[in-house]
């Protein structure tokens, strides 16, 4: 009997030793890719392996086509790529993926696409009320939403995954929802590849709304502060990527944004703003700073953010904050500041900068660095930037993307103007009246 039960032990621990063995011996397997958003270059990509990488073969048995200059970052697994272009990318990246794990056992050589380009997006007048739509590769729009009598915001999601909208009816009231979207940007073939398509729309918040005001970080967290027509009715709740839902007990004097990276929010009050953790509300926790100021801007890559500051006679600044250090002022005049835009590192910044003249309203574009060195400039004439709406920069086209009106235009429409982010000149005005072009993240 003891003996026997010394031979079962022994044949489970071979057992056991040769599996070991097998396992130890499987070459690696690339398990998955994905956008990664928070990069200081043109795009980049996670790979995740069953198996920690030799990062420096990887690099070097790897291709990206066409060529484009790019780097592979990371210890083992996972690995980052991050496409460094020198020019503008036009078309899907072909990804010829090789390499050896750390034990120098091959992966298989395998071949996928991938397109880092954002989509376009815009809030559109129809039969009916207003309508969210997307620009697809073939110039179509398509629509991605139902129709409302208004879109009073529109915000999409960090991850690319859906777009939080408020809407409004005749009588004022706001309801909020969230369009929910499917997209392939990276596959095995290049056919594989589509468009956003549009889920059943969700409601977001119970009954009609006073206000509601979003804001989405890159993990695609979502903010909804709303407000009904009783007192007290205010509430803040955090809608978070998972489908999880809380409710936080913050206190602000207006609109709250999330921070790209997640974890904190700056949060607007009467003394200035304050930058918090986004589930503590211990004051010890919070950083304050104080004057009348506004976030124009996030540079996600960097931690830095672009600042907009009201002075008492009536002078605007634009001020860069880095992270640990006071707020550095780039530019101070008379002129308006309608709207700011920076890359990931925060080196370059573009402000659109207003003023009235005799002839009428003036826009011009401005290009700074991180210096407040001016490095290009020039009028938006014959358009102006529309009030309340962004300028979003894409690192992958290098572009600009605004909503621009003529300077006669009565109304809401507007136009989307995609201009080139180094000489400023506008690359295409596309001749369709819209509410608000936006980027959504591929």
């Amino acid at each position: 009997m003891t003996r026997g039960l010394a031979l079962l032990l022994l044949l489970a621990c071979g057992t056991a030793l040769t599996q070991q063995q097998l396992l130890l011996r499987r070459p690696p397997r690339l398990l998955g890719l994905s956008a990664q958003p928070i990069h200081s270059g043109s795009a980049a990509l996670d790979a995740t392996f069953s198996r920690p990488m030799h990062r420096n073969n990887v690099a070097a048995e790897s291709r990206v086509v066409p060529s484009v200059p790019h780097r592979w970052l990371g210890d083992g697994n996972p690995l980052r790529l991050i496409v460094d272009a020198e020019a503008p990318i036009t078309a899907p990246l072909e990804l010829r993926l090789a390499g050896r794990d750390q034990r120098m056992e091959p992966l298989t050589p395998q071949r996928w696409w991938w397109d880092p380009r954002p989509w376009l997006l815009v809030t559109r007048q129809v039969q009916g009320g207003e309508q969210l739509q997307l620009l697809t590769r073939e110039g179509d729009w398509r629509p991605m939403s139902p129709t409302w009598t208004a879109l009073q915001s529109v915000v999409p999601l960090g991850n690319g995954k859906g777009v939080a909208m408020v809407s409004s009816n005749d009588d004022g009231e706001e309801q909020i929802w969230w369009q929910p979207l499917t997209s392939t940007n990276i596959a095995r073939s290049l056919e594989a590849l589509n468009a956003p398509k549009a889920s059943p729309v969700e409601s977001l918040a119970q009954g009609t709304l006073l206000f509601g005001h979003l804001s989405s970080n890159l993990n695609g967290d979502l903010l909804v502060q709303t407000g009904g027509l009783r007192p007290g009715s205010e509430q803040v709740e955090l809608i978070q990527a998972n489908g999880r839902r809380r409710i936080l007990t913050l206190q602000a004097s207006g609109p709250m944004q999330l921070l790209p990276a997640g974890g904190g929010v700056v949060i607007p009050t009467y003394d200035g703003l304050k930058l918090q953790p986004l589930l503590s509300s211990d004051p010890k926790q919070a950083q304050m700073l104080p004057g009348s100021r506004e976030i124009g801007a996030f540079c996600a890559a960097s931690g830095r953010a672009v600042l907009i500051r009201h002075w008492p006679d009536y002078r605007r600044s634009i001020e860069l904050v880095v992270p640990g250090q006071a707020p550095q002022q780039l530019l101070l005049g008379e002129k308006a500041v309608l709207g700011v835009a920076c890359d990931g590192g925060g080196k370059r910044i573009w402000a659109v900068l207003g003023a009235w003249k005799d002839s009428g309203g003036e826009h011009e574009l401005v290009l700074i660095n991180e210096s407040g060195d001016v490095l290009n400039q020039r009028q938006l004439a014959p358009w102006l930037m529309k009030a309340g709406t962004p300028i979003g920069f894409d690192p992958v086209s290098e572009r600009l993307l605004m909503t621009v009106i003529a300077p006669e235009q009565k109304g809401r429409a507007g136009r989307p103007a995609l201009i080139d982010a180094k000489t400023l000149q506008p690359q295409q005005v596309l001749p369709i009246d819209v509410g608000e072009a936006l980027w959504l993240r591929s």
